[in-house]
């Protein structure tokens, strides 16, 4: 991704047309505070190019803190940012799918940049032409022109197969393939149904959560997802995408049963912002725990429904600045005896973002089949396994299997 701000290809007037499509869209609609921060830092990049913005003069200028604000002790627009970021992600997986100019906030800055989705063609390598004929020349001249054309040979040769390594398509490795094949080899396009929670109000007035029987549903607000979600959900479409199968993205209220029936499945986020999920893949041995729920209440878990000797009753996540998380993976039967369920589904956005990233890994994926005993070459059994998840600045870098579980109900655990 280009990390200047300006590409001499596009002009501002698109850019400003551009921003103002995405501020129109649906994804932002719902959220004030995300419009003003894209429009003011677009603004801001446009008139004053390679300027950076402070910001102190985010807080008091978009957010409308107070002069006395110290981004030490207030992180309100680090956390807008990252919402900004993932609204952005979101907007481009549905109403901007097509959109030709690519608007982003990168990590780590204040700042917005632009640049084509434009494809190169490259065209593919000549042949070298051949060499002329030389008649009879001296025994000394044939050794140096055999020598240059070994030469020019040579080249030709290693930039034929730079070219080509660069224009071919990524290759998935085996493991990683055999374990998505189901997936992949379904004449139907894999349908990935992404967890979007219910809340009342909006970023200004303050969100809470849809109460049922409380609450109207003519007020409920359901345009949020989690980051962890949203990156899970990108995560995944690119893999499907290199295989020429690129997945249909469905919001979890919007799928219906006979797609349910005539698809393979990956459920990606929080269930309980997912009635689907318990509907048509209900879990064998975890269950997730709300925070609202005892014991610990104010912590989400995941219930171990027929814990071994060795193992927890509950796997609690954890708290602010979460430094660790758990999240369930799990290949289920579906609706149809051909199609299968996939649920990638964590305490929190962290352990989903992992899960996803866990099944893109050949190393991960071949542990997990070493754990299943089952060979690598193909789909594997259904299971359930529950993975700890180590988060570092927000991000999860580190993912590993806690319990594996079979169809059969057979648990190998560490």
């Amino acid at each position: 991704m280009p990390s200047h701000v300006r590409d001499d290809l596009v002009s501002s007037e698109a850019v400003q047309q551009q921003v103002d499509k995405i501020l129109r869209s649906g994804e932002f609609s719902g959220s004030e505070v995300l419009r003003n921060l894209l429009g003011f830092l677009a603004k801001h990049s446009l008139d004053r190019p390679g300027e950076v913005v402070k910001e102190y003069e985010l807080a008091v200028a978009v957010l409308g803190k107070a002069e006395g604000f110290d981004p030490r002790l207030d992180s309100a627009v680090r956390v807008h940012a990252a919402r900004l970021r993932s609204k952005l992600a979101e907007y481009y997986m549905s109403d901007g799918v097509d959109d030709p100019l690519l608007i982003e906030v990168p990590k780590g800055s204040y700042q917005v940049t632009w640049h084509q989705r434009a494809i190169e063609l490259v065209s593919r390598p000549q042949a070298p032409p051949e060499p002329p004929i030389v008649v009879e020349p001296p025994i000394y001249r044939k050794k140096w022109i055999g020598a240059l054309l070994a030469v020019l040979f040579l080249l030709g040769s290693v930039a034929a197969l730079t070219v080509w390594n660069l224009t071919r398509p990524p290759r998935i490795p085996p493991v990683v393939a055999g374990f998505w094949q189901t997936f992949l080899g379904s004449p139907q396009a894999p349908i990935i149904v992404f967890s979007n929670h219910r809340f009342v109000g909006t970023s200004l007035t303050g969100l809470r959560r849809f109460r049922d029987g409380v609450d109207s549903p003519a007020e409920t607000n359901d345009t949020y997802s989690g980051t962890g979600t949203v990156m899970a959900v990108a995560e995944l479409s690119n893999l499907f995408s290199l295989t020429g199968r690129p997945p249909r993205l469905k919001r979890a209220e919007l799928l219906t049963w006979d797609e349910a029936k005539d698809a393979n499945v990956v459920f990606v986020g929080a269930p309980e912002a997912n009635s689907r999920l318990g509907e048509l893949a209900p879990l064998r041995h975890f269950r997730f725990k709300s925070g609202r729920e005892e014991p610990r209440v104010g912590l989400g878990g995941i219930v171990n429904v027929h814990p071994a000797a060795n193992e927890d009753a509950i796997y609690f996540g954890s708290g602010h600045p979460y430094p660790f998380d758990y999240a369930v993976i799990a290949m289920l039967p579906s609706l149809h005896p051909e199609h299968k369920v996939l649920i990638v589904a964590g305490t929190n956005t962290y352990g989903c973002q992992a899960a996803a990233e866990f099944l893109t890994r050949p190393d991960q994926i071949g542990d997990l089949y070493r754990r299943l005993g089952a060979p690598r070459n193909g789909p594997p059994p259904d299971f359930e396994a529950l993975l700890k998840v180590t988060v570092s600045g927000g991000v999860p870098v580190k993912s590993e299997l806690v319990i594996v579980r079979s169809a059969v109900g057979a648990a190998k655990t560490r």
